[in-house]
């Protein structure tokens, strides 16, 4: 049984550091920079005829026009989460909405030839673990008012990979969610890039709702994450996809476009990571899947999950 191969993207735009604008986030997180890194990573993807998985924030899915139509909500929700949502409105009216708009970007996503996928990232990017059910059913409800692409998201990838409320997904019918693994500093977070004994994941069972294995986040560029070579990142990813192709396992990398705002030579190891996994499935050790695909995949060899 060959490997599976996915690809996730978390795609934020300032929705994402909300509650930690900077002078210097907001010079980078521009629209036309947004744009120029989501069109040269689309272009990535379809050299090698890859899909992915686009997980959009879903406030940040939305044109201008199609953020007002659920922004008398979201000052509502404002009152539970002051420090996420206050800044994020008052950043969306002093700068224009530069930064907080991606309806474009979706549109882009949906426009390839590749058959990508469009998940859900949360609606305000506000983790779940620091709000009440109530509000992640309120997300849910706006999930519906939405004009865009993402209502008909059938995937999601948790805020700052913090699971909870999983319930109220599987009541709202999501096919699946992508994992998290615990929580570790940031020390340990760049050690771990150096762990070349990594082993790649196995499929978890769940009876409601389909449960992606949490991945590896690709290496952000950027800071003291400068440090890791990229030809040992390559190799650790080399090596995952070996042993996943041994064992029939799971070999799921994530990042944010942001990241190639904030550090281009990110890239450069996207580009590779795409190019290994497009040549392994060319000679049958690989596949290559999207997180709905691979859902589907595994509720196809699986007993119902629903009545």
């Amino acid at each position: 049984m060959p490997a599976t191969f996915i690809l996730s993207f978390d795609c934020e735009g300032r929705w994402g550091v909300a509650d930690e604008l900077t002078p210097s986030i907001r010079r980078q997180l521009t629209d036309d920079r947004l744009a120029d890194a989501y069109a040269t990573i689309l272009g990535i993807l379809e050299e090698f005829e890859v899909p992915a998985t686009f997980a959009f924030v879903g406030a940040f899915a939305e044109s201008r026009e199609g953020f007002a139509v659920i922004r008398p909500e979201l000052e509502q929700l404002t009152a539970e989460a002051p420090a996420y949502l206050g800044p994020a409105l008052r950043d969306i009216d002093e700068a224009g909405g530069a930064g907080w708009h991606g309806g474009r970007l979706v549109e882009g996503v949906l426009a390839a030839t590749a058959e990508h996928e469009v998940a859900l990232h949360g609606i305000t990017h506000v983790p779940w673990t620091t709000v009440g059910r109530s509000f992640a059913e309120a997300e849910m409800r706006l999930l519906q008012r939405l004009p865009g692409a993402i209502r008909n998201s059938r995937t999601f990838v948790y805020p700052r990979n913090a699971v909870a409320h999983v319930e109220v997904l599987a009541e709202q019918g999501f096919d699946g969610f992508r994992s998290a693994r615990p929580q570790r500093s940031r020390a340990a977070s760049l050690l771990s890039e150096f762990n070349l004994f990594e082993r790649p994941e196995a499929e978890i069972l769940r009876d409601s709702i389909v449960e992606i294995p949490a991945g590896y986040f690709l290496n952000w560029r950027h800071g003291f994450r400068r440090i890791v070579p990229p030809a040992l990142t390559l190799w650790r990813a080399r090596r995952l996809l070996d042993a996943a192709a041994a064992a029939g396992k799971v070999v799921h990398y994530w990042l944010h476009p942001e990241n190639i705002v904030i550090a281009p030579s990110t890239l450069e190891l996207l580009g590779a990571l795409v190019r290994e996994a497009a040549k392994r499935r060319e000679d049958g050790s690989c596949e290559i899947m999207t997180q709905v695909g691979y859902c589907r995949s595994i509720e196809s060899r699986s007993q119902p999950r629903r009545g």
